[in-house]
C-alpha cells in the first residue's frame, strides 16, 4: 500500500565537502553525525525515502552501529518495502523490542513466508505471553487454508485503467468511477511528495460501459482528471459521494503545518453546482496535530466513519464514527477494542446501514492489510470476519466498496507489483460455480386447455443442453416417468434446451443461469404444446 503521510517541512540536504588533515577528519565525523541527525529528522516527519537514503550511505561506510541498521529496517517497513525490511531486520539485534520483532514477523507475512513469520511471532509471545492478537495471528497462519475455502465464489480482475503508477480507492460516480492516482501529469512542473518521491495523489474519473460480449463486468475508458473547484495543495482523496451524488466528503492535506512542521490529512465537504464541485466546509474536528482520513458516509449524510491517529485511541490508526445531529457533527466516537487494535484499522466502508468493512493489520489474516467485515447493531459489534482469498492476499488490500446488492465491488491491492505499487481490482462476489447441476420436473399442457394450471408430467422426454454461443450440445438427459430430470451445466455461457417427446415432437426452452448464486431449489419446465407451431419456445422457471 502506498501510504499517504503527513507532509513534512524540513531543511534540504547538506552538501559534504572534501577535507583532509586531523582537523578535517574530525569535521567529517561531525558532518556524518549531522547527516544522521538530518536523517532522524526526515524519519520523524515521515520522509522515509529521504531518511533511508542517508542512513544507507552511512551504513555503506561500515562504521555505524546497530541503531542505524534498525532505522533502515524501520523505514523500509513504513514504506511497505517488506523484502528490504526483512534484509535489514535480519542484520539487527532486537533484544526485547516487541514492536520491531512484530514488524519483522509482519514483513515475513507480507511476502508469504509463513514459517519465518510464525517463528518471529513466537518471539513476540515470549515477551508478551498473554498477547491474544499474536496468538490469533499464529493460529491463522497455521490454518490459512480456511481463508481459501470460498475462493471459487469470487471472480476478481484488475481494471483496465490501471497504469504503472499508483491507482487506489475507487468509488462509483455518474456511470463510471472516481479514483486516486499519482501518475505523472503532462505539465511543466509537477509537485512531488517528499515521503515517496512520487507525484501527489490526484482524483481521476473513468467512464464505463457494460461488457455484453464476455459478460465480465464493465469495460472502462481511460481515466481523466476529475475537475474540482476545491482547495488541495498536496494529496486529494479518497472521496465519498452521497445525497444522490450531489454532495461529497473528501480528504486533503491541511493548508498549513502543525507544531511539528507537518501537514496532516483532514476531511472536507463539497457540493455539486451544475457540472462543478464547490467547497462546502471542513469537518470541525480536523487538527494540525493528527490526521483524519478514509471517510465513509451514509447516503443521507447523517453517519460518518473515518480513520484517525488522534490521541486516546488504542494504537496506530483507529476507526471512529460521528453523527450529524441538529446541524452539527458529534464528537468522534471510537468503535472500541473489538474493532480497533494496537495497530492500524483504516478505510472503513459502511454498507446497508449495518455492515462495516475495514482494513487492518492488527486482526489475524493472510498478511499486510486484510479486509474484514462485521455487523453493527444497537446491541454492539458482531464477530470480526476475514474476507478471505482472493479478496485478501499476503499483500495489502484496502479501500473496499460494494454495490447495493453486495455482489459487485472494488478493492485496492499491491499484489500485482509484489508490494511496490497499488492497483485497483474489480470483483464479483457469490458468483455461480461450475459444473452446475440443475434438478427439477418437466411438465406440459395443451394450449387449448381452459385450466391454465392443469399440468401433466412430460414423461420420458429427452433433454439436450445446447451452448448457444458455440452451437454445440454439452449434455443430454432423459426425464423419468414422473418428468424428473437432472442437468449438468459444465461452464458459464448462454444455453437453451431442446426437448424431444416420445412422439418426436420438438420444443425449445431458453435456459438463463444467473451470474450470482441463489438458494438451491427445484426447477420447473413447462412446455405448452401447440399443434400449429413448428416448435414451441419456453422458459425454465
Amino acid at each position: 500500500m502506498r501510504r499517504l503521510f503527513h507532509i513534512g517541512f524540513v531543511a534540504g540536504l547538506m552538501v559534504l565537502a572534501a577535507v583532509d588533515s586531523a582537523v578535517g577528519q574530525e569535521t567529517i565525523f561531525g558532518l556524518l553525525k549531522r547527516d544522521e541527525k538530518l536523517a532522524d529528522e526526515y524519519m520523524s516527519h515521515g520522509r522515509y525515502a529521504d531518511a533511508v537514503e542517508i542512513y544507507s550511505d552511512l551504513a555503506r561506510n561500515g562504521n555505524v552501529g546497530k541503531e542505524i541498521k534498525l532505522r533502515i529496517a524501520q523505514c523500509h517497513y513504513k514504506m511497505g518495502s517488506y523484502r528490504n525490511a526483512i534484509y535489514w531486520y535480519s542484520q539487527c539485534e532486537f533484544d526485547d523490542s516487541f514492536i520491531d520483532i512484530f514488524r519483522f514477523a509482519e514483513s515475513y507475512t507480507a511476502v508469504g513466508d509463513h514459517q519465518n513469520a510464525i517463528d518471529q511471532y513466537k518471539k513476540c509471545l515470549a515477551i508478551k505471553p498473554d498477547d491474544v492478537l499474536i496468538t490469533r495471528k499464529i493460529w491463522q497462519l497455521q490454518n490459512a487454508h480456511y481463508l481459501f475455502e470460498d475462493s471459487i465464489h469470487y471472480a476478481l480482475r484488475p481494471v483496465g485503467f490501471n497504469t504503472t503508477a499508483g491507482e487506489m480507492c475507487p468509488v462509483p460516480y455518474d456511470k463510471g468511477v472516481v479514483f486516486m492516482s499519482n501518475r505523472r501529469r503532462v505539465k511543466a512542473v509537477d509537485k512531488i511528495d517528499a515521503s515517496s518521491r512520487e507525484p501527489f495523489y490526484r482524483l481521476y474519473y473513468a467512464p464505463y460501459y457494460t461488457d455484453t460480449i464476455t459478460f465480465n463486468g464493465y469495460e472502462y475508458q481511460e481515466g481523466k482528471p476529475f475537475k474540482l473547484n476545491i482547495p488541495s495543495r498536496f494529496n486529494a482523496g479518497p472521496v465519498r459521494f452521497y445525497a444522490g451524488e450531489t454532495k461529497m466528503v473528501y480528504v486533503s492535506n491541511s493548508s498549513s503545518p502543525g507544531n511539528d512542521g507537518s501537514s496532516t490529512l483532514q476531511l472536507f465537504f463539497a457540493e455539486r453546482s451544475g457540472d462543478e464541485w464547490r467547497f462546502a466546509g471542513a469537518f470541525p474536528y480536523n487538527s494540525k496535530q493528527y490526521s483524519i482520513s478514509d471517510p465513509a458516509i451514509s447516503e443521507d449524510g447523517q453517519t460518518l466513519y473515518f480513520s484517525s491517529d488522534m490521541p486516546g485511541g488504542f494504537g496506530g490508526k483507529d476507526i471512529y464514527r460521528s453523527n450529524f445531529i441538529n446541524g452539527r457533527w458529534t464528537e468522534p466516537y471510537n468503535l472500541g477494542d473489538h474493532v480497533n487494535t494496537l495497530y492500524d484499522e483504516v478505510f472503513p466502508y459502511w454498507q446497508n446501514d449495518n455492515i462495516l468493512y475495514f482494513s487492518s493489520n492488527g486482526h489475524a489474516g493472510l498478511g499486510g492489510l486484510d479486509i474484514f467485515k462485521t455487523i453493527i447493531t444497537d446491541e454492539g459489534v458482531g464477530e470480526i470476519t476475514n474476507m478471505g482469498y482472493p479478496v485478501n492476499t499476503h499483500y495489502d488490500e484496502f479501500g473496499i466498496i460494494l454495490d447495493s446488492l453486495s455482489t459487485h465491488g472494488y478493492i485496492t491491492s499491491n499484489r500485482g507489483s509484489h508490494g511496490t505499487q497499488d492497483d485497483i481490482y474489480e470483483f464479483d462476489m457469490d458468483v455461480q460455480t461450475y459444473p452446475l447441476v440443475l434438478s427439477g420436473v418437466i411438465s406440459y399442457k395443451q394450449y387449448t386447455w381452459s385450466d391454465s394450471t392443469q399440468l401433466k408430467p412430460f414423461a420420458n422426454a429427452s433433454l439436450h443442453v445446447i451452448d448457444n454461443l458455440r452451437n454445440v450440445t454439452v449434455y443430454e438427459e432423459r426425464a423419468d416417468a414422473a418428468g424428473r430430470f437432472s442437468l449438468h451445466i459444465p461452464y458459464f455461457s448462454k444455453y437453451k434446451i431442446r426437448v424431444i417427446g416420445e412422439d418426436n415432437e420438438e420444443n425449445i426452452v431458453s435456459l438463463e443461469i444467473p451470474k450470482h448464486r441463489k438458494a438451491e431449489g427445484k426447477h420447473q419446465i413447462v412446455v405448452v404444446k401447440d399443434p400449429f407451431a413448428e416448435y414451441n419456445n419456453q422458459v425454465v422457471k
